[in-house]
């Protein structure tokens, strides 16, 4: 981390400076001056009063910032080796030592990020673990598109909302025609301008057909183009401090692909195969799976999901099937998708906690709407050999919501575990059985008096016991509820307190609306 004497005097010039710069150098920090200082480092800027400073000049050389509260000897203008920066005491010294201050610590999240993407490529780091970084240190979407302005990954980009250009380049895994128009009318790709330039350059600025502006840096091997790196404005202003980092993130990404030749399709025969063996149950050694994900270097976040997207009648022939596989690709950033028994499955590593935001899981939602699809999503995990197991999980939720006719394209199994247990119960004996006396004595009331306890009961359970909200949700008076619930008590003698008699109430609750569902009686 250092900062150049230049620097500093170049982004003070638009104050009241002089400047006696003998020779230019890099500096790591600063220091404040003051006369029991008798050792001076050549890589420091010393920052205090020009009344601080020793009556001689000292041998060695040093870097000075010095406010005027006294003229500055001439000793130090003419014979002094030293760079200085007159302040004049007009001058908010104090806002300018900010500015100073903010210049290295920005220098220093700089050398983090370089650090941090350098020990990622050492530990043998993928273009989408290294764009993810790119996100959580930038803050503003990145894109990544190979040299045809062909998608390859992106990060930070489902939660865009309004720029049409990235949405459909997530979509479709292509930009638009009229982005291309638009990029070689403006010659904003110079590649051919610039394959003998020593200096090409790195970043470039768009706008045009987009509602924010966007930072492109050119991801460059021996001065030939690999990608193209996107940085939409989205967030927060992109700074200069932005434009040097999103510079050395494509420096790392050159490292990272491999050259022109490299197909950049998602399409990995390996891990198809690796993926597939594991739902087969092929493979199921421990230490195996593990040795083979390294040597197939298929790098996960900790986190794992399996998505199983169902296709209906019109999505089962095999080009059709092929080309959802593609569109999933490209929406999930991953070559972890294959097709398996007729079903698109999706091994998806996160990082965070959930596996979808709100406006990602709004984006995939209309995605299988647009293709008449449904997907099934598991709980999470953590390890590949429980893959088989989570897959499984996918299939039921699609199976249960085939079951109760839900509309739903999205069917996670965390929403239906209590609906499974009941089933798989229904499997070996009448549901009926689950369904606890009091509820069934409430029902044969309710039936012959016309009344309302067993739906009382169930909103009273619902809301914790709290008569006002309650009697909120069945828009009955507040008296009328508690004089039902005493009337319940009267009837049936439960006890409130009695948790496990208030579960069983709950289960009958939802095994009788399963049945209700389902349309037959088990």
């Amino acid at each position: 981390m250092s900062v150049q004497f230049s620097t500093i005097t170049g982004l003070l010039d638009k104050f009241s400076i002089k400047v006696h710069l003998k020779e230019n150098c890099e500096l790591i920090g600063f220091r404040y001056l003051n006369k029991d200082v008798s050792v001076y480092l050549s890589d420091y800027l010393y920052i205090g009063k020009v009344s601080n400073l020793a009556e001689m000049p000292s041998s060695t050389r040093a870097n000075y910032m010095l406010y005027e509260d006294i003229p500055l000897s001439s000793l130090y203008k003419q014979e002094s080796t030293s760079n200085i920066i007159l302040v004049s005491n007009k001058s908010d010294i104090t806002f300018i030592i900010d500015i100073l201050q903010n210049l290295f610590d920005m220098e220093i999240r700089m050398v983090n990020f370089t650090n941090k993407l350098l020990e990622l490529c050492q530990e043998g780091t993928t273009i989408q673990q290294l764009l993810d970084v790119g996100y959580e240190t930038l803050g503003n979407p990145l894109l990544l598109v190979d040299i045809s302005l062909c998608f390859m990954a992106h990060a930070g980009g489902n939660t865009i909302k309004n720029e049409p250009l990235w949405e459909w380049t997530l979509s479709k895994g292509y930009v638009t025609e009229a982005y291309v128009n638009s990029i070689m009318e403006n010659k904003v790709d110079r590649d051919i301008e610039s394959e003998h330039n020593e200096n090409p350059d790195l970043i470039l600025w768009e706008s045009g057909l987009l509602n924010h502006r966007q930072l492109v840096g050119r991801v460059l091997k021996n001065k030939q183009p690999l990608a193209y790196l996107k940085m939409l404005e989205y967030n927060k202003p992109i700074t200069k401090y932005d434009e040097q980092m999103l510079i050395t993130l494509c420096r790392f990404l050159s490292l990272t692909i491999k050259g022109f030749n490299e197909s950049f399709s998602s399409t990995n025969p390996l891990v198809d195969s690796f993926i597939t063996a594991l739902l087969n149950q092929k493979l199921y050694d421990h230490d195996a799976i593990s040795e083979r994900a390294r040597a197939f270097n298929l790098k996960l976040y900790d986190n794992l999901y399996v998505i199983a997207i169902e296709l209906n009648d019109i999505n089962r022939n095999d080009d059709k099937i092929y080309y959802l596989k593609r569109k999933m690709q490209n929406y999930f950033n991953r070559d972890t998708v294959i097709i398996y028994d007729k079903y698109i499955v999706v091994l998806l590593d996160v990082k965070g906690e959930n596996i979808f935001n709100e406006n990602e899981l709004n984006l995939f939602g209309k995605l299988l709407e647009k293709h008449n699809c449904r997907a099934g999503i598991s709980k999470v995990f953590h390890n590949l050999y429980d893959l088989a197991e989570y897959y499984k999980q996918t299939i039921t939720s699609l199976s249960i919501g085939n079951q109760i006719h839900s509309p739903e394209r999205i069917l996670n199994y965390n929403d239906f575990i209590v609906t499974h247990m009941i089933l798989s119960f229904g499997d070996k004996a009448h549901l009926k059985i689950l369904v606890h006396p009091i509820v069934k004595l409430l029902i044969h009331i309710d039936e012959e008096k016309n009344s309302d306890f067993f739906k009382t009961l169930c909103a009273y359970l619902k809301h914790n016991q709290d008569v006002t909200l309650t009697s909120k949700a069945l828009h009955i008076h507040y008296n009328t509820l508690k004089y039902r619930i005493k009337r319940i008590i009267e009837l049936t003698n439960i006890d409130f307190n009695n948790s496990e008699l208030l579960f069983e109430v709950q289960l009958s609750e939802k095994v009788l609306k399963l049945v209700k569902q389902i349309g037959i009686e088990k």
